[in-house]
């Protein structure tokens, strides 16, 4: 999203409506004239030529099906309503709004560009305006009004003359949310007529296909990459699947659209939106890190309902082993430059000081919680295990569990604590590694693929078998 300030902003906002010119012939035929359309709410003011011709009959059978659309002021003004509601709705607010949204439609070919969001401070609040070809892909279309009521919404209580912006993954999780719930009934048409019968759809189908079995970006990941880290179409697919997904899943968390709709309007009170994330969850995120432990086992539960998203048993195997071990820097000596190493968990606790141990093993624990939801029940016991014991280790060395006494009376102390941590993550790996060694029996293939075998109370005789070709 492109922005810019007073200088910037839209010329000719307000165009007087009149005729164009004149078709000299027998029989005068109306044209296009300069008009202005205001929505229902009065917030969204459309500039753009009107057409008094009824549309070709071709265009009229195709309406609703083609990917873009020709803007008039009149049916313009009830998409950006629709779109408008569609996030209140999903926000679970409908507070009234402050800032008016200008949309002139321009004589213009369509652009492959973002659509770009002017915005001008006055001293009564800010307003925003947006310059559309007269023909445009329709998502296009909802995606720019998407983010133009989030930066209005943002803006209401911003009572300076810095824009507060949203950051890209929320406003791209609500866009593909509104999306997956109301699609193209979004946008007016003329000569449409809506028609539904079918069950509500999942809002999460589109993001599971996109991740296609593999595990959404980690919060720190997709929050902090911009439009320039999204030219390669399969991380931007990877990154929109998981924004998705965590929007989803943050607003179905109780008091989640409580809380996004106040990150919203708290957007100006910081210089950086993650300040405003942490306040207005409270105590349900205190950190960054507890959000990143929150999402790893969210993600997974969401994901875990679609049998389609569940691993395999040697993925599963592969990915623990994968989690019981951490790459970092190791110095050989003092004189020595650092290395990478990939080193097993439970020599970094040995090794390593507690308080730089800590938040590693903590998302360590949360990976693990994840995998068990994707895990076949067979080797579910395992990856359990090996989060339950880093997670006492962990609680033991915080001070959050009272530690063993020995039977002279004196506290265990860490390095004892990290001793009996790590016999116990040698143990995992034993266990780990003698699952890997099992072969688990190959199915059994029918010599004859054509036979059927009977229900119950049939003889086999009364079934008959069908060519696979269906001949």
């Amino acid at each position: 999203m492109r922005l810019g300030g007073g200088a910037a902003a839209l010329r000719g906002w307000c165009l007087v409506g009149g005729l164009l010119g004149v078709a000299v012939s027998a029989q005068p035929l109306p044209l296009p004239t300069a008009v202005t359309a205001r929505s229902v709410s009065g917030q969204f003011v459309v500039q753009g030529r009107g057409n008094m011709l009824p549309a070709p009959a071709s265009e009229v059978r195709r309406v609703g099906t083609n990917q873009t659309i020709t803007l008039r002021p009149d049916l313009l003004v009830v998409t950006a309503e629709r779109t408008k509601r569609g996030l209140e709705e999903l926000l679970d607010a409908n507070d009234p709004w402050r800032g008016a949204v200008h949309l002139q439609i321009q004589e213009t070919p369509a652009v492959a560009e973002p659509l770009a969001v002017q915005t001008r401070w006055f001293r009564d609040g800010w307003q925003f305006a947006v310059a559309l070809p007269e023909t445009v892909e329709w998502e296009r279309l909802v995606r720019t009004l998407v983010e133009v009521s989030l930066l209005e919404r943002a803006n209401r209580a911003n009572a300076t003359a810095e824009c507060a912006l949203v950051p890209l993954w929320f406003t791209t999780g609500l866009h593909e949310l509104l999306l997956a719930g109301a699609g193209r009934d979004l946008v007016t048409e003329s000569g449409t007529l809506i028609n539904r019968s079918e069950r509500r759809p999942d809002p999460l189908r589109l993001v599971r296909a996109q991740l296609a079995g593999r595990e959404p970006m980690t919060f720190g990941e997709f929050s902090l990459l911009g439009r320039d880290d999204l030219s390669d179409p399969a991380r931007f697919r990877a990154y929109q699947a998981s924004a998705t997904l965590f929007v989803h899943e943050w607003l179905r968390d109780p008091g989640g659209r409580t809380a996004a709709a106040a990150f919203l309007r708290r957007l100006p009170e910081n210089l950086n939106w993650q300040t405003t994330f942490l306040q207005v969850n409270g105590d349900r995120f205190p950190s960054l890190l507890d959000v990143e432990k929150w999402w790893a086992v969210a993600s997974a539960e969401a994901l875990a309902s679609d049998a389609s998203q569940r691993w395999s048993r040697e993925r599963v195997l592969d990915r623990l082993a994968e989690l019981l071990t951490e790459t970092a820097d190791v110095q050989p000596n003092t004189n020595s430059p650092a290395i990478r190493k990939t080193l097993p968990l439970r020599e970094l606790i040995v090794t390593w000081d507690f308080d730089s141990q800590r938040e590693m093993l903590l998302r360590k624990v949360s990976q693990l919680r994840a995998l068990g939801l994707r895990s076949p029940p067979t080797i579910a016991p395992l990856v359990g295990d090996s989060a339950r014991v880093l997670e006492e280790y962990v609680a033991l060395r915080s001070g959050a569990t009272r530690p063993a006494v020995s039977k002279s009376g004196a506290e265990v102390r860490g390095p004892m604590v990290a001793e009996s941590a790590a016999r116990r993550l040698a143990g995992l790996e034993a266990r780990l590694e003698a699952e890997r060694q099992v072969r688990l029996p190959e199915p059994v293939v029918p010599n004859d693929p054509a036979r059927v075998v009977a229900p119950p109370g049939r003889p086999p005789s009364a079934v008959t078998g069908i060519p696979a070709s269906g001949g």
